[in-house]
């Protein structure tokens, strides 16, 4: 309470020196564990003036984060508290922060700057006859990041980035560089793209980089689309891993299937990894919906294991209520998992109530979750 308090003091504060005549929105939610027996509840107020924003969010009565952005001609300054911000947007991320964190950012004249946690780093966007670039200079504990990325226009579509990461006493070797540089058209139907990462780079928090294992490789993608069907192929140098796929979509319907490997054994059980994934929109009695079968290894984002995915999704709107609902059934060589969420939405001009049976994250809560959720917003 203590520090919502302080929040909400600073947000006076600014608002007696600059023009803050606000709009904004209020939430408050509470949520019941049947299976458990227990409760919590949570808060969200927004406020926005002329050049002052903030946000605020309570969990059981208690600040559980917040921000506050002061907007100027001049400069742009934003405190945050526990709150997910200060990724560098560049072509591989080289900063992509997926957790809650405290911290600062300010932008004047085109440059930018953030500290949060053990990050601080300067970055500068501009743009020169339409070439668009970035540089940024990062320090992280005890390791320095650099790296200038760009993208160029004019017929086709060039962009790339390159730099560097090293430790403190390290001596700059040639594994310490990074690059990616790429060709396509501007639609993004066609291209190639070369990615290399050396293999004494220390890239924490590039999720591309660490989701495809690519420290110390050399990867190539390839894509291109005929119509409503779509062909890519990826390739590793290092490891020689390729891995390819086809996609369709067409109108109500659509196709997915990939494979990583060479390999195509009598039994299935010895391939590498692939899937597909087939499915299909459709409207019935005044219904929307949508079906899909997916079977592979991994079956989902949960399990390293082969399986299968069923998944349903069916809403419609009676005037103002809206009704949603989706289910999802797994079924792995290990797993067999069902969940489902349910949603009533009650909507006028000015305020929204919803009701919900459920966990809706169907990606890390495979099993029903027996909780009933009740949410009330208002705006003005």
């Amino acid at each position: 309470m203590k520090k919502l308090a302080v929040l909400i003091m600073c947000l006076l504060a600014f608002s007696y020196v600059f023009s803050f005549s606000p709009t904004g929105s209020f939430k408050v939610g509470y949520s019941y564990d049947l299976e458990n027996q227990s409760g919590s509840s949570y808060t969200e107020l927004y406020l926005s003036g002329n050049s002052l924003s903030g946000e605020f969010t309570t969990k059981d009565l208690r600040l559980d984060s917040g921000y506050i952005a002061l907007d100027t001609d001049l400069v742009d300054l934003k405190a945050y508290y526990n709150r997910i911000f200060g990724s560098t947007g560049d072509w591989l991320g080289i900063y992509s922060f997926d957790d809650s964190r405290n911290g600062l950012e300010i932008e004047l004249f085109g440059f930018r700057g953030v500290t949060t946690g053990d990050v601080s780093y300067l970055q500068y966007r501009g743009n020169l006859s339409n070439f668009y670039f970035s540089a940024m200079l990062g320090k992280r504990s005890t390791v320095n990041d650099m790296y200038f990325d760009f993208n160029w226009e004019p017929d086709l579509r060039y962009f790339g980035e390159f730099g560097v990461s090293y430790e403190n006493e390290e001596k700059i070797g040639s594994n310490n560089f990074f690059y990616m540089f790429g060709i396509s058209t501007t639609d993004w139907k066609h291209g190639v793209k070369l990615t290399g990462v050396g293999s004494e780079t220390h890239l924490d928090y590039c999720d591309y980089v660490n989701d495809n294992d690519l420290e110390g490789e050399i990867l190539a993608n390839l894509w291109t689309t005929f119509g409503d069907f779509k062909l890519w192929f990826d390739y590793k140098f290092t490891s020689k891993i390729p891995k390819y796929g086809v996609e369709y979509s067409s109108g109500d319907v659509w196709f997915k299937a990939w494979k990583e490997g060479t390999k195509f054994d009598s039994d299935i059980l010895n391939w590498d990894d692939f899937g597909m994934e087939v499915g299909k929109n459709f409207s019935f009695i005044g219904f929307n919906g949508k079906i899909s079968y997916k079977f592979g290894k991994p079956a989902h984002d949960s399990t390293s294991a082969m399986g299968e995915v069923f998944y349903a999704e069916l809403w419609r709107n009676f005037g103002s209520v809206n009704f949603f609902a989706k289910w999802q059934y797994l079924n792995t060589l290990y797993t067999e998992a069902y969940t489902a969420y349910y949603e009533l939405k009650f909507t006028d001009e000015k305020s929204e109530f919803k009701l919900s049976l459920g966990d809706g994250d169907f990606s890390s809560q495979i099993n029903f979750v027996k909780k009933i959720s009740l949410e009330y917003s208002t705006w003005w």
